[in-house]
């Protein structure tokens, strides 16, 4: 039988303990009982008893003794003293369990922000680092020092606006989350290769008839297979959107950094984009990120250009916006923009939130004022 400490032992060792002798002298306190009086019963020399009494082990002999002398069994002082080493051996292996956890910890903070990981995590701040640890590689499936290996890291793919500082490791953090929630919400139907278009021209058709949420919109991609959640941002993450491949489904994630539904649509179509023209599930060994930041989609990079384009046309078809753009929308009046952007938007049976969201980011005129946005609701 192996003598190594399981790791629900290590978990149930206490903090510290005391030696069985310490519970003599508690012993002998209670009873208002002297030494000289104890090593009288128990036919010992005064100095040998309090050596003894300094910290020696229980033999049997001694607890033979002690029965005698205090009228406790011998089992009793046995036990005491085998329970004594067996937590001392533990705490030894928890101890240097922690020393190799806390170089561990040490190496990850180089690439993760560990504490604002446990707390959006709810991982007790006061428990040992291993036990930390131990609950972070469950949540996530893989050993804590493979994460910068893991695909949802070095596959991602950025629509990235470099104008923003971003932090590395609060970026890592975030994709961490992002990934460890996508493990936990996953859709109740089985998404099947082309769903993401049907959920896209589903959504679209709604945010045009107006009153639309947020809750609408994860139901429908529920029930197309696709898991949705919300990570808040953090500090330096300039991240919109994400979208992951998992095992047998497709999960996107959202920040509400912006608390604009036009905003969130486009994202989460966008999103839909890369599941629908970039990430395939007849191969479960296949795993693909795809990260949205800020408003400058990337032009050079040939799959955020496909998923933008994706999203702009089931928002709006392509030759009913270049219609409408026809129509002398690059007048520079404020006031001229509103009223035609409105027009169109009647005229065309479409949204003007999100009408008006396109041409700001087409125009990069976000600075257009009149237009106030509809709040996630």
């Amino acid at each position: 039988m192996s003598t190594m400490a399981t790791s629900k032992e290590l978990k149930n060792t206490p903090f510290a303990v005391a030696h069985p002798t310490e519970i003599i002298k508690d012993e002998l306190k209670a009873r208002g009982m002297s030494q000289k009086e104890l090593a009288s019963r128990m036919d010992m020399q005064t100095s040998n008893l309090s050596r003894f009494l300094k910290g020696e082990n229980i033999t049997p002999a001694i607890a033979a003794k002690l029965e005698v002398a205090l009228d406790i069994p011998t089992e009793f002082w046995l036990n005491l003293q085998a329970q004594y080493e067996v937590d001392i051996k533990n705490i030894a292996l928890r101890d240097e369990k922690e020393r190799e956890a806390f170089n561990i910890e040490r190496m990850l903070t180089n690439i993760i922000n560990l504490p604002e990981l446990y707390r959006r995590l709810c991982i007790n701040s006061s428990l040992f680092i291993q036990d930390k640890l131990d609950i972070l590689e469950e949540l996530m499936g893989f050993p804590v020092l493979n994460l910068s290996t893991q695909p949802f890291i070095l596959q991602r793919c950025f629509k990235k606006n470099e104008k923003h500082e971003t932090d590395e490791r609060n970026e890592t953090t975030w994709l961490t989350l992002a990934y460890i929630k996508s493990r936990i919400i996953k859709p109740e139907k089985q998404y099947i290769n082309g769903n993401a278009q049907k959920a896209a021209e589903e959504i679209s058709k709604s945010a045009h008839l107006g009153g639309i949420t947020e809750n609408d919109i994860q139901l429908v991609l529920n029930k197309y297979g696709i898991a949705y959640s919300v990570i808040p941002k953090l500090e330096k993450t300039p991240i919109d959107a994400a979208s992951l491949q998992m095992s047998g489904y497709p999960s996107i994630i959202t920040t509400h950094r912006y608390n604009d539904m036009s905003r969130l649509i486009f994202n989460i179509l966008h999103e839909l984009g890369h599941i629908q023209k970039h990430m395939s599930f007849e191969n479960d060994n296949q795993c693909s990120v795809f990260v949205s930041s800020e408003n400058d989609y990337s032009r050079d990079n040939k799959e955020e250009r496909e998923a933008n384009e994706f999203a702009e046309d089931m928002l709006i078809p392509k030759e009913t916006w270049k219609k409408m753009m026809s129509t002398g929308t690059k007048n520079l009046s404020n006031q001229y923009i509103l009223r035609t952007l409105k027009q169109l938007s009647s005229e065309y049976s479409l949204d003007f939130n999100i009408v008006a969201w396109r041409y700001k980011y087409e125009s990069s005129r976000y600075n257009l004022y009149g237009i106030k946005s509809q709040p996630i609701l």
